[in-house]
């Protein structure tokens, strides 16, 4: 029960110590900053396309503007992880939500991908925005 114990001892003490060893980093969500105003287009899988425009904001809020009248249609949020990013969003104009799966390209410029409505399975397509 002794050699038990003292296992037990020295096995806490080496945790303990590994622990301050350890270098925790910290990640800074200005690494790799995209905010901005993308435009460009959306091609359905049934071949329609139409225009598109996302403002990523501050907070990773994305906010979805209507063509020509630039009212704010859709709201979700944005993950980036300095190559790609997602988008989820809620659509107002149909109630439905979709996932946005995109590349970035051109320094940061460009985001090029595919996209899912969440709602209705057979609505999916590609994009291409500039900022």
């Amino acid at each position: 029960m002794k050699a038990y114990t003292s296992s037990i001892y020295i096995l806490s003490i080496v945790l303990i110590f590994a622990g301050f060893a350890c270098k925790k980093e910290t990640l800074s969500n200005n690494t790799c900053n995209i905010q901005g105003t993308f435009t460009g287009t959306s091609t359905s899988s049934t071949g329609i396309s139409a225009q598109m425009t996302y403002r990523l904001l501050d907070n990773n809020l994305a906010v979805g503007l209507a063509p020509i009248t630039n009212a704010s249609v859709t709201y979700g949020g944005y993950k980036n992880t300095c190559d790609s990013v997602y988008l989820s969003v809620y659509y107002t104009l149909n109630s439905s939500y979709y996932l946005l799966k995109g590349k970035l390209t051109n320094g940061g410029s460009t985001i090029t991908g595919v996209y899912n409505n969440l709602n209705i399975v057979t609505e999916f397509g590609t994009f291409s925005i500039t900022k």
